[in-house]
């Protein structure tokens, strides 16, 4: 099998991967795949586990709070309904889309992928479910929510009793195996295994400087489509710079209201305490909390500058070409921290949904949380949009 490096565009060829191996790129050291034994059993059973779990964990209490004698009990099913109907759309959809509908589709394409009839659905149905996958996988914010949940259980802990229900451990089995099932799944081995697919591919024989990798199932072609997906077949991403940069300038425009402008309003016996992140990440300070406090300040705060100057430095080593291992690496750690900023996102979203004690005590979410949202996605889609190769293609002349 010959195929090339998604970051580095080196061509590799690849004999045979015996189980429990993987084949990694010899230029950049990216993964290009792996071998798991009885993988079909495990990606299915891990699958399966996440789809019970996580519809175990929607409608049991998830969490209870207790104050001034008044208890809230939640689920996240309750909470999903909160706020939609009494706060925002917005936050009820990213909600909804987090925990909800994209697990559920990931892990129904993962069992689908990974069972017989995979091997002989319509060729057509099969690339459509196949795109699906591979544009859902990345958008995993499952475990960042489950830490937001332990952020947000600290910073009642100090003036409140909690109590975790049925539904936050059954969350946790959730997303432990979902975690395992996603790490299991071998891109490749999906496309290789669809039968209806590959029935008229023709492989290249040799490596040529003129070969393209497709960018949705990672086939190499030289024509203008590709043989398998029918996808359009480019050295590089259209204007990946120019599309990267406009979305860092508009995630760093952002974020001067995302962290100026309150994210949450505490309405205690009618009087109004508006919280930026600034001012939450001081209270929990003040109030010894301070890993909690260290926490929401890196990923909230410095995690969105840090990427937006990380990612001006790639740009910058596109056009001036040095040390291609170095620039790669920086955009591996971009896409890792890119999601963590979201803790603070589901932080308020806890928050709104548990705090709802009546006229004793309340938490609404503000407009400043809606900039902070759009700005983390801003910076998502600029790592996105970004292609590793161009760090490569001087050194590869």
């Amino acid at each position: 099998m010959i195929t090339a490096c998604p970051e580095c565009d080196t061509l590799v060829e690849i004999d045979s991967i015996e189980s429990q191996k993987r084949a990694v790129c010899p230029n950049c050291r990216c993964v290009l795949c792996h071998v798991q034994g009885h993988q079909n059993q495990l990606v299915q059973a891990f699958s399966f586990s996440a789809l019970l779990f996580l519809f175990a964990s929607l409608f049991p209490d998830f969490i209870s709070y207790t104050q001034h004698g008044i208890t809230q009990v939640v689920s996240l099913w309750q909470a999903l309904i909160l706020l939609a109907e009494h706060y925002s759309y917005f936050l009820a959809g990213l909600f909804a889309f987090t925990i909800l509908v994209m697990p559920v589709a990931v892990c129904s394409l993962l069992l689908l992928a990974h069972t017989e009839y995979w091997q002989i659905i319509n060729a057509h149905n099969a690339r459509h479910l196949a795109k699906l996958l591979s544009a859902l996988k990345p958008l995993n914010l499952t475990d960042i929510f489950l830490v937001a949940v332990l952020v947000s259980a600290f910073k009642l802990m100090s003036f409140a009793e909690l109590e975790m229900g049925l539904g936050f451990w059954a969350y946790i089995l959730f997303v432990l195996c979902f975690i395992e099932a996603l790490s299991l799944f071998d891109h490749e081995y999906m496309w290789r295994n669809q039968t209806q697919c590959n029935r008229h591919l023709v492989e290249p024989k040799n490596l040529s400087s003129t070969l393209k990798r497709c960018k949705v199932c990672g086939f190499l072609g030289e024509g203008e489509k590709c043989q398998r997906c029918y996808a359009k077949l480019k050295y590089r991403k259209s204007q990946s710079t120019q599309k990267s940069l406009a979305w860092m300038l508009t995630s760093v425009v952002l974020l001067v209201p995302a962290n100026f402008l309150p994210i949450m309003d505490t309405i205690s016996l009618g009087l109004h305490t508006p919280a930026t992140i600034f001012s939450g990440v001081q209270v929990l300070w003040e109030a010894g909390s301070y890993p909690v406090a260290t926490l929401i300040f890196l990923a909230s705060i410095c995690i969105p500058i840090a990427k937006a100057l990380l990612l001006s430095y790639l740009l910058i080593r596109v056009k001036k070409p040095k040390d291609p291992i170095t620039a790669t690496k920086v955009y591996r750690l971009l896409e890792f921290i890119g999601r963590w900023s979201m803790i603070d996102v589901f932080v308020v979203i806890i928050l709104v949904s548990l705090v709802q004690l009546g006229t004793v005590l309340n938490v609404e979410p503000e407009i400043g949380i809606v900039f902070f949202t759009l700005m983390v996605l801003c910076q998502i889609a600029a790592v996105n949009s970004f292609d590793p190769r161009l760090l490569w293609d001087k050194n590869n002349q």
